[in-house]
């Protein structure tokens, strides 16, 4: 076990001194890939010390995350005390069902989402860890779903048809989880955006109205606290009006929002979160803890084990509610992942939180301004959270970051933002410097000198944008 710890040891020391040098990787097809063949798996197996080496193999050729030139998802970077916990999990090895099988570590989960609970404005509810953001999307519309057809859990779908209401960019986990949950994905009804990409109220009403004079029953308006493309935050306080007018339950999807709860000044974006009746915060994006790291919170203590505890005498023998977390889980057997938020949290404290929260949010108001400021570029907005929309006039967005990517000068994805098919970059680690981001820009308009100048303008694809919304 020492040398197999120790070699460990080695292929992650290998792995951060790669990072550190950040230098350009050229993308790679999956048939050129120098490890493929270690991945096949034999009848017969193979030492130790050859597992070890065909795992070096493979993490030479993983997109590295942390890498300063890694700009292409909302996870990025590292807090190598919580990457350091997460292994110790790994060893502890323990399932998070009971305090029998979990001991400190259900006790150091309740202390966690107690934290996040007192953020959210919900210091009476309850919470519980899920394996990413879909899944805490997916209770929470469960919750709203069961609420309004009580009837649901326990003997299938009503007459009715169960309708659904998000943000019109919002999450996709959304229509795929109505599938799931038996409440169809064509009644999601995906509501207007305003021009910074926020739901409009008015629009949510009408169509709340609307389904209920058809005789549908409104289950669940699923609210946005930074969207996917964009960051918008949608209005909660009106649409927990309107939610509490109608009866409605409101989940807010705060999957990549719901970290500036921690920042003094910028949590006023989510303002009236306290009036949800469940939030989904995913830790492992602004907050950079090794994936995955989501929690679902619910105001309301009692939800969860109403609606997901059953009888297992088997499992739960000893002890109440509050030590038996699986009582309140969709899953069984559930991973510890609660030690590394701990951890970083224990190294950071709040104060620590506002500080990376503040520095990614200052590399993004860098850029903007950045790209405001040199001809080559358009920005498309001002962004109000970690990620910039830019173009380069008469370029092709898409095409510009597959240039980068198979340079290997940088991981950038592309997006919708408002019509305009635009490079999204995202500051979510907070390791990058000013320097490197001016270097990206730099790269971008030399592969964008590559190609040719046959894209629409920004205002002619809003234009068009607009026109298909209008006809729709």
């Amino acid at each position: 076990m020492q040398e197999i710890v120790e070699e460990t040891s080695q292929i992650i020391q290998s792995l951060l001194e790669a990072e550190a040098k950040s230098a350009p990787r050229p993308r790679v097809r999956p048939e050129a890939l120098r490890c493929r063949e270690t991945l096949a798996l034999d009848r017969a197996g193979i030492s130790e010390s050859e597992v070890l080496g065909a795992l070096r193999e493979i993490v030479a050729e993983t997109p590295r995350s942390s890498d300063p030139r890694f700009y292409n998802q909302l996870f990025a970077g590292r807090i190598p005390i919580a990457a350091a916990a997460e292994t110790i999990a790994s060893y502890l090895n323990v399932s998070m069902y009971t305090y029998k099988a979990g001991g400190p570590q259900v006790l150091l989960e309740w202390e966690v989402l107690q934290r996040m609970l007192r953020f959210a404005g919900m210091p009476d509810g309850d919470g519980t860890f899920v394996p990413g953001g879909s899944l805490a999307n997916l209770i929470g519309a469960m919750l709203g779903r069961n609420q309004a057809a009580p009837e649901m859990r326990d003997h299938g779908a009503p007459a009715a048809r169960l309708i659904t209401y998000v943000n019109g960019t919002g999450h996709y986990s959304v229509v795929k989880n109505a599938g799931v949950l038996g409440m169809g994905r064509e009644n999601v009804r995906q509501i207007e955006v305003d021009d910074a990409g926020a739901m409009v109220p008015a629009a949510l009403r009408r169509a709340i109205e609307q389904d209920l004079a058809a005789g549908h029953l409104p289950a669940v308006v699923i609210a946005t606290s930074g969207t996917t493309v964009r960051g918008a935050f949608d209005p909660l306080e009106e649409i927990a009006a309107i939610c509490t007018e109608h009866d409605i339950w409101m989940h807010v999807d705060a999957a990549v929002g719901g970290s500036l709860l921690l920042h003094p000044t910028e949590r006023a974006k989510l303002a009236g979160i306290q009036h949800a009746d469940s939030v989904t915060w995913d830790a492992h994006k602004m907050m950079g803890v090794p994936l995955t790291c989501s929690a679902l919170l619910v105001r309301d203590r009692e939800v969860l084990v109403r609606n997901l505890s059953e009888a297992a005498e088997y499992l739960f023998q000893v002890d109440d509610d509050h030590l038996n977390p699986g009582r309140r889980s969709i899953q069984c057997g559930r991973r510890n992942d609660t030690l590394k938020l701990w951890a970083a949290w224990k190294f950071l404290g709040d104060e620590g939180w506002e500080a990376r929260l503040e520095r990614q949010l200052e590399l993004a108001r860098y850029l903007a301004a950045r790209v405001e400021e040199r001809p080559e570029f358009e920005l498309c907005e001002q962004p109000p959270l970690t990620m910039i929309n830019f173009v380069v006039p008469g370029k092709s967005s898409p095409r510009i970051c597959d240039l980068l990517h198979e340079r290997g000068d940088a991981v950038v994805g592309y997006g919708d933002c408002g019509g305009v098919e635009a490079i999204r970059m995202v500051t979510m680690n907070p390791e990058v410097t000013e320097a490197q981001l001016d270097r990206l820009l730099d790269e971008i308009v030399e592969v964008a000198a590559e190609l040719p100048s046959d894209q629409p303008s920004v205002e002619a694809q809003r234009g068009a944008a607009s026109r298909a919304a209008s006809s729709s």
